[in-house]
């Protein structure tokens, strides 16, 4: 009988399996470093300080728990070193709860032995600049480096270099609800203003160079993979400090909603510690108000559960969640595999994801258009 572990929080659940059920799991990919990776980082870090070390470095690092992000970080620093001991990291973190993701980038960064002075975006001064409001600590003549993990994302299909810099905090945006409109005009006006390099993770790769070169590679690599029609879809959300609210783990849904069958169930495993998430989430999802991303995440929850069952394995109270959401929560992930079988019986096709590290889209809708509108309904 397989056993199934997700990250819960800051520890762990199981999932026992029964041998006679019809089920798929995705394991995640991780990536191998081997000596030639880290001779590739080497090279790009020598050639930027050949060029420019006199200059100093300011990394614009974007922290989502990605442990290999804090590695390569670490290597890159200690290359860089040798041409300047004028180095900053400016650790931003828009897909985790503000002061969970500072902490943990903060634990991160010790534990990896990241030597940098450390500063963290949220609360930075902000001046005018270019006819745009911008962080006060990008406006010198250092060489600007954006490191962030890429990854697929309910929303936007993968969260990557263009979201960091959009929702990190290094600009003000003044978003409007077209959010892909504004984070393209966001990366673009930034790109002109601070001709940034970027270090990246995405689909067991890593992508470095000039920022504007990477982020075309990284858009135009796959994060779907086909599979075939599946009734329900166990899936876990990372653990801390990912799933420290419901808000923080709601695009996962967004990220399955196209593999599951019409009726089909949604199963997700999330710890969410510190609630259903902002006041702002809050606000959109009452419809009283907002960030144009706090809304558009909320018409996408209200969008997916129209022909599809959500269910959570959760520490949030369950009348709460079936009232704002009509979603059904459980302790742990027996019980909810047990609802599973007993709405859709023993025979259903069930796919199980440690954590989602692809887009799973049914074989058939391949070649359809998978995106799906963030602006505003007119």
């Amino acid at each position: 009988m397989p056993e199934i572990w997700f990250r819960y929080g800051g520890t762990e659940v199981s999932l026992e399996l029964p041998d006679d059920l019809n089920y798929k799991i995705l394991e995640p990919r991780k990536l191998k470093p081997d000596e030639r990776l880290w001779m590739e980082l080497g090279t790009f870090a020598d050639n930027l300080g050949r060029d420019a070390g006199s200059k100093g470095f300011t990394i614009l690092y974007d922290h989502s728990g990605d442990k290999m992000a804090l590695v390569i970080l670490r290597h890159l620093i200690e290359t860089l070193e040798q041409y300047s001991d004028r180095i900053r990291v400016l650790v931003s973190g828009w897909r985790l709860d503000p002061s969970e993701g500072w902490e943990d980038a903060r634990r991160g960064l010790k534990e990896y032995d990241v030597r940098a002075e450390i500063i963290n975006v949220r609360g930075r001064g902000m001046v005018e600049h270019s006819g745009m409001k911008i962080m006060e600590d990008l406006l010198d003549s250092s060489v600007k480096i954006i490191l962030t993990a890429s990854e697929p994302h309910g929303l936007f299909g993968k969260a990557s270099l263009r979201e960091a810099l959009a929702f990190g905090g290094f600009i003000e945006t003044g978003f409007s609800e077209d959010l892909q409109a504004n984070i393209l005009a966001a990366w673009s006006r930034l790109i002109e203003e601070l001709k940034p390099w970027a270090i990246t993770v995405f689909n067991n790769r890593i992508y470095m160079g000039d920022a504007e070169d990477v982020a075309r590679r990284v858009y135009d690599a796959g994060c779907e993979e086909a599979v075939s029609d599946f009734e329900v879809i166990l899936a876990g959300c990372g653990g801390r400090p990912r799933d420290a609210s419901f808000q923080l783990i709601a695009h996962v849904i967004g990220l399955l909603k196209d593999a599951v069958v019409d009726d089909g169930l949604i199963g997700l495993v999330a710890e969410c510690s510190r609630g259903l998430g902002s006041k702002s989430f809050m606000e959109a999802v009452l419809g009283c108000g907002g960030t144009p991303l706090d809304r558009a995440l909320a018409r996408m929850i209200q969008e997916a559960s129209t022909n599809r069952r959500i269910t959570l394995a959760t520490t949030l109270p369950r009348s709460v969640m079936k009232k704002l959401f009509d979603i059904r929560c459980f302790d742990t992930p027996e019980e909810m595999l047990t609802y599973a079988l007993r709405r859709y019986t023993r025979e259903a096709c069930i796919l199980i994801l440690e954590r989602p590290h692809v887009k799973p889209v049914r074989s058939n809708m391949q070649g359809q258009s998978l995106g799906q509108s963030l602006s505003e309904p007119r």
